[in-house]
């Protein structure tokens, strides 16, 4: 990779402290703001229906997911237009149907504050209303929307902090190194002349400004951070056109080589 540099300009101390990479650190994938679940420190994976806020203002959420997360098996069974569900684990107990209020738990009749539905033939429960029937506490995190239970009986902080983001790019991805062949012939630095690291990335200015921050997810190499990094749009490149970005890897050219091209999801941050 050759860079065209023109930092002398920009070498100021405060526009050089704007651009630092962040110290790259392994992290979950951005998400777009919605509700969300979690169990203790881990979050309930909701691959095909999310929950959502009813017209009551009821957070509703697909039972399967979040029963099996608390260690419950499910059973299922025909009742009609609607659908019988039993949640067994060594404690408890319960059998409710869907369009109805009243459930069994542990063979006592108990009265839902929520009637379980079917929306896009998935089973929803009310959040709330689950975890006062298993006896679990649960707290709400308003700034993050998470529901979190406690089921181990502690308070637990959000495993996942809402992130704002200005636009999301689907892109290339390829990864340089410190080689001064793939610099310009110019020392390990970026545009600013600050030195390369895990959290530098080139991009084409015209698609990401330089000195935004972004979070990147897609890619696969044992040299970065597993599942997404947080990094700095702080280098371009000749080759680096469109929606195309090359992160910086701290390895030999050779190993470096092996990242290839990959599909990847870029975020720019607010």
């Amino acid at each position: 990779m050759k860079r065209f540099v023109k930092g002398l300009v920009l070498s100021s101390a405060l526009l050089l402290s704007a651009v630092t990479p962040f110290m790259s650190v392994e992290a979950a994938p951005i998400r777009e703001i919605g509700y969300k679940v979690q169990v203790n420190d881990a979050l309930v994976d909701f691959p095909d229906s999310q929950p959502y806020l009813d017209d009551a203002h009821v957070l509703q959420a697909p039972v399967r997911f979040v029963s099996d997360k608390l260690g419950y098996e499910a059973h299922w069974e025909n009742a009609g237009n609607e659908l019988k569900v039993t949640l067994t684990n060594k404690k408890n107990t319960i059998s409710f149907t869907t369009g109805d209020s009243s459930a069994v738990l542990n063979g006592k009749p108990i009265t839902l504050q929520s009637v379980p539905k079917i929306v896009n033939g998935r089973v929803y429960f009310s959040v709330r209303a689950l975890a006062d029937v298993l006896g679990i506490q649960m707290q709400w995190d308003s700034s993050n929307q998470i529901a979190i239970y406690g089921a181990d009986g502690k308070y637990h902080a959000p495993a996942w902090y809402a992130t704002k983001f200005e636009k999301v790019i689907e892109g290339k991805a390829t990864a340089y190194t410190a080689a001064p062949e793939e610099n310009g012939g110019f020392a390990s630095v970026d545009y600013f002349g600050n030195s390369l690291q895990v959290g530098t990335i080139a991009v084409d200015p015209n698609v990401i400004p330089l000195g935004s921050k972004v979070y990147v997810e897609g890619y696969n190499y044992d040299g970065l951070p597993a599942g997404g990094m947080y990094a700095t749009a702080s280098d371009t490149g000749g080759a680096v056109k469109g929606n195309k970005i090359d992160i910086f890897v701290p390895d030999p050219k050779a190993k470096a080589q092996q990242f290839g091209i990959q599909q990847v999801k870029i975020y720019v941050l607010e």
